[in-house]
């Protein structure tokens, strides 16, 4: 007698394996109970022939096997959160704050990879690497730059943001050329850089003062730039 394959009772999101932005926000959605989720690399086949991969790339991929229908990017979360969380519906279809999340989730998905760096994908595994944008990485560029100089003179941590920022700057300017760069991603590494160094920061002097501020701000830039090993384009 054939067994039969058990279809999922929730839809499944499938992300991007090298994006912890991702891993962490579909964890969540997992441990609520509210949806499940598959990494790609694990994706049968039979899934990845529903897909339109290219999209999928750009915005996560909600997919339900009881219907075989895909919804993409925000379309996929905001069902799950209105779903789940159906107070929040009137806010989330308004259309002013519809527009602004679009904004935001356009501009932190081409920017995932280098916001958070984590380790490229196993050589031949599947790649969901977005494409470079010019456009998102400069809004990113100026978003993050606005928002770690107010963090920064807020918090007082000035001058760990900016040595942070000198010594990414340093450090992408003498990139490898087998990271496959351009000045304009790099130019993102080292917003990502100062806005992490300010974002500690910011959180040390809220809970403990300033010297908090100055080591956690220290802390978090040192490990934005152990990390600059995993910057690369890897499409």
């Amino acid at each position: 007698m054939t067994t039969k394959t058990e279809v999922p009772e929730q839809a499944v999101f499938l992300y991007d394996d090298c994006c912890p932005l991702c891993r962490g926000y579909t964890a969540t959605f997992s441990g609520l109970g509210w949806t499940g989720r598959t990494g790609f690399s694990t994706v049968d086949d039979e899934v990845v022939a529903a897909l339109d991969f290219d999209l999928a790339r750009h915005k996560i991929p909600l997919y339900d096997a009881r219907t075989g229908t895909v919804k993409y990017g925000l379309d996929g979360i905001l069902d799950v959160v209105n779903t789940n969380a159906p107070l929040l519906e009137p806010i989330t279809t308004a259309r002013s704050v519809r527009a602004a999340l679009d904004g935001f989730y356009w501009m932190v998905t081409y920017n995932r990879r280098h916001i958070v760096s984590a380790p490229p994908p196993p050589l031949g595994a599947v790649d969901c690497a977005p494409d470079f944008n010019v456009r998102a990485v400069v809004a990113y560029i100026g978003l993050a730059t606005a928002a770690a100089a107010g963090l920064a003179a807020v918090s007082g941590v000035i001058t760990p943001v900016a040595s942070s920022a000198v010594m990414a700057a340093a450090l992408m300017k003498t990139r490898k050329s087998e990271w496959n760069i351009n000045k304009l991603q790099a130019a993102g590494h080292v917003t990502s850089v100062a806005l992490a160094t300010a974002g500690a920061g910011a959180v040390g002097a809220a809970i403990a003062g300033p010297a908090a501020a100055t080591g956690l701000a220290l802390a978090a830039g040192a490990r934005k730039l152990y990390l600059r090993r995993w910057v690369r384009d890897h499409r």
